[in-house]
């Protein structure tokens, strides 16, 4: 067996693909996604096909207004399913967010579930954030994470309020692998992320926090798969 010395040639390009091949695997493979400024990663705007069965039935809209210090999310989701082209059901989602210093400052939702009404305010309030609903009220401590998927840092978190219900959710969300999803970009790599617990949904994120992909299961029982058409910002798409 041939030692070569720490300051050889064949050791030191070999310890460069080592640190190259490490950090490709951890940037995609692990939990250490760092919220960035979401300018930088969407610059004002995700869209995503929403797909049942192999048919768009809808759309969910990211927009970003603001800076990187104090800056709003607005998420418009829309579905509607028909049989026989008569509509059978449909949902309306929208939600206003403000982020100030990474933590989360505001946020207020409305929500048509097939005729049925949601609405929801939220706010810092000494430290802690106040939620008022049509459903309940409650206080939880900060930080709080919106299920708005867009902020890959979420995967660290053990508590996420439920944008759909209200509800303060407990979940374990779990890594799993490296997968590749189709978009409107063409083929895009995103580490899968198993929501598990109080909540049952698949997240995709790339190797940079950008939310690329998700998949959940509807009240029918039928998949719904999301397809990034824009998750990324014009200098990345080459």
């Amino acid at each position: 067996m041939k030692y070569f010395p720490i300051n050889s040639p064949r050791v030191c390009i070999g310890l460069l693909i080592f640190i190259i091949i490490l950090g490709q695997v951890r940037g995609l493979g692990s939990k250490e996604l760092v919220s960035q400024n979401p300018f930088n990663l969407y610059e004002n705007k995700i869209l995503f096909d929403v797909v049942r069965d192999g048919k768009k039935v809808g759309s969910h809209e990211v927009n970003f207004l603001g800076d990187q210090d104090d800056f709003w999310v607005t998420t418009r989701f829309e579905l509607e399913i028909k049989v026989l082209f008569i509509r059978a059901y449909a949902f309306k989602y929208f939600s206003k967010a403000n982020w100030k210093n990474s933590v989360l400052s505001e946020i207020s939702i409305i929500v048509d579930d097939n005729g049925e009404p949601f609405s929801l305010k939220g706010r810092q309030e000494a430290g802690e954030f106040v939620v008022e609903s049509s459903k309940t009220n409650f206080k939880t401590p900060l930080p709080l994470f919106p299920t708005n998927h867009w902020n890959s840092s979420v995967v660290n978190e053990k508590v996420v309020l439920n944008t759909l219900t209200g509800e303060l959710n407990r979940v374990e969300i779990i890594a799993r692998g490296v997968e590749t999803l189709q978009s409107g970009h063409g083929k895009i790599k995103g580490q899968r992320y198993s929501y598990t617990g109080d909540l049952d949904t698949e997240v995709w994120y790339d190797e940079k926090g950008r939310w690329v992909g998700m998949k959940f299961e509807g009240k029918d029982g039928k998949t719904i798969t999301y397809v990034c058409q824009k998750c990324f910002s014009s200098k990345d798409r080459n």
